[in-house]
């Protein structure tokens, strides 16, 4: 049923919560296929959020070195992640698994790449945030939903 499944993940302990999912489903069918993916901020993200204008201050150029600089430094946090959850998952059975890291807006990337993957779900965790929280911070988790080309499985982390 479910051949190909998106799993996100940010290295986050919360964002674990949703790969035990990911794995029993694709233990539902043989030749599942998991697509580890990791959404990363662009040079033009960092700017926009670092300078109240979006651009550095004497035509950026320290801003926009800067900028790169830490967009390099999450897509090698992001490879080390992805890397380690590859393992982890081929450890618990998982035959067919493959990674991507995505730079651009969460949401926006997520659904994306679920549609290019042709994925049958997405499987993601939430910080289950609520009204105002949701509010003011921006639902990813949200925004996926709605969006989304195919079912999302939607996993909260377990309570303290």
């Amino acid at each position: 049923m479910y051949r190909t499944i998106l799993l996100t993940n940010d290295g986050s302990e919360i964002a674990r919560a949703a790969t035990p999912h990911a794995v029993q489903l694709a233990s539902m069918v043989p030749d599942a296929t998991i697509v580890c993916v990791t959404v990363i901020d662009t040079v033009a993200q960092l700017l926009a959020q670092a300078t109240p204008s979006g651009w550095g201050y004497d035509g950026g150029r320290i801003a926009v070195e800067s900028a790169e600089a830490a967009v390099a430094a999450e897509r090698a946090d992001a490879d080390a992640t992805l890397t380690t959850l590859k393992a982890s998952l081929e450890a618990q059975g998982v035959k067919n698994v493959r990674t991507a890291i995505i730079e651009g807006h969460a949401g926006t990337a997520i659904v994306d790449a679920a549609t290019a993957e042709h994925a049958d779900i997405v499987v993601m965790a939430t910080h289950g945030r609520g009204g105002l929280g949701r509010a003011v911070l921006g639902s990813v988790a949200d925004h996926v939903v709605r969006h989304a080309p195919c079912p999302v499985l939607l996993v909260r982390p377990p309570r303290d």
